[in-house]
C-alpha cells in the first residue's frame, strides 16, 4: 500500500546530527545552570561554566550542520546571525571555565553579560532577517525553488507568519537590551528585570503564535515542551522584577534562578529529543 506524504505529515529535514547535538546542547545547558546554583554565595564551579560554554556551542554546531537546508529555507543572512548569537552565549563564559572565581571580579562579569547580550541581539537580526527572506520569497513568487533544483515550493518557503517574525526577533531585542542594563547597576534595575521577562514572553508568544504549523510538523508533544521552557525563562526573572534586591540578598531567589533557568533549557532538550522520536517513526512511512 502506498502512503500519501500531505503536508501535515511531511518529512522532518533535520538530520539526526544536527537534532542530536541540539538536544545535548540544551541538556548541558540545563545541568550548568542547575550546578551553578551551589556556588551563588561564592561563584560557579568550572564544571557548571564548563557545561554552559558547551550548550551554546553544541547548539551553534546542531544549526551549522543544517545550514545548507536553512540557507535555502530562511536566507544565508539569517543562519549567520543565528550561528553567530549561538556561539556567543558560549563563548562569553570561556574566562569563568578557565578561573571561575573571575564571576566575582566586575569587570569580567561584565564582558560575559555583554558578550550575552550581543549574542541575543544577534538572534534577534536572525528573525528580522528570516521575515525579509520571506519578503522577498512573496515578492519573487518562490523563485528559490528553481535556484535549489527542488519542484516543492514548501520545502523553501519560510511557513513562519510576519507576526510570529516580528514577535520572535522583538523578544530577544528586549531581552538583550534588558542585559545590557546590567552592565550599569549590580544586580540590575527594575528595568532592566521587566525588558528579559517581556523578551522571554514575546518568545513564548511567538511559538505559541506558530503552534499550528509546528504541531503539525514535529508534534505536539515537543511543541509543548518547547513552550513550557519558553515560559518558564520568562517566569525566572518575575522575583528580581518585584525586588531587585532578591538578586543580590537573597539565596533563595538567586539559587531559584539558577534552578528555573536550568528547567527551562532542559525542557528545550526534551522538546528537540521527542522531534527525534518522531522522525524516527516518521521515517516508517518513507
Amino acid at each position: 500500500m502506498n502512503v500519501v506524504i500531505t503536508p501535515a505529515r511531511r518529512e522532518i529535514q533535520s538530520s539526526y546530527a544536527s537534532l542530536w547535538a541540539g538536544s545535548l546542547g540544551f541538556l548541558m545547558l540545563g545541568l550548568g545552570n542547575i550546578l551553578a546554583a551551589s556556588g551563588v554565595l561564592t561563584y560557579p564551579g568550572r564544571l557548571s561554566w564548563l557545561l554552559q560554554f558547551a550548550g551554546p556551542v553544541f547548539v551553534a554546531i546542531a544549526v551549522t550542520l543544517h545550514v545548507d537546508h536553512l540557507s535555502f529555507r530562511i536566507g544565508r543572512p539569517a543562519v549567520l546571525f543565528i550561528i553567530t548569537g549561538s556561539y556567543l552565549l558560549g563563548v562569553c563564559v570561556t574566562p569563568f571555565v578557565v578561573s571561575p572565581e573571575l564571576w566575582t571580579n566586575r569587570a569580567w562579569s561584565n564582558v560575559a553579560q555583554g558578550l550575552w547580550a550581543l549574542g541575543l541581539f544577534c538572534l534577534s537580526f536572525g528573525l528580522a532577517a528570516i521575515a525579509v527572506h520571506k519578503e522577498r520569497q512573496i515578492d519573487h513568487g518562490i523563485k528559490q525553488v528553481l535556484d535549489v533544483g527542488d519542484n516543492d515550493p514548501t520545502n523553501v518557503s519560510v511557513h513562519a507568519s510576519f507576526l510570529t517574525l516580528a514577535t520572535g526577533s522583538a523578544g530577544f531585542l528586549l531581552y538583550a537590551i534588558g542585559y545590557v542594563q546590567l552592565l550599569e547597576v549590580v544586580g540590575g534595575t527594575r528595568w532592566s528585570w521587566i525588558l528579559q521577562v517581556a523578551g522571554c514572553t514575546l518568545l513564548a508568544v511567538a511559538a505559541i503564535n506558530h503552534l499550528e504549523h509546528l504541531t503539525s510538523h514535529i508534534g505536539l508533544p515537543a511543541v509543548v515542551f518547547g513552550v513550557i521552557g519558553a515560559i518558564t525563562l520568562a517566569i525566572s526573572s518575575i522575583p528580581f522584577v518585584i525586588d531587585t534586591a532578591n538578586y543580590t540578598s537573597s539565596v533563595f531567589w538567586a539559587q531559584s534562578f539558577w534552578f528555573v533557568w536550568g528547567f527551562g533549557s532542559a525542557c528545550g532538550a526534551v522538546s528537540i529529543f521527542l522531534v527525534i522520536l518522531r522522525k524516527r517513526a516518521m521515517s516508517h512511512l518513507y
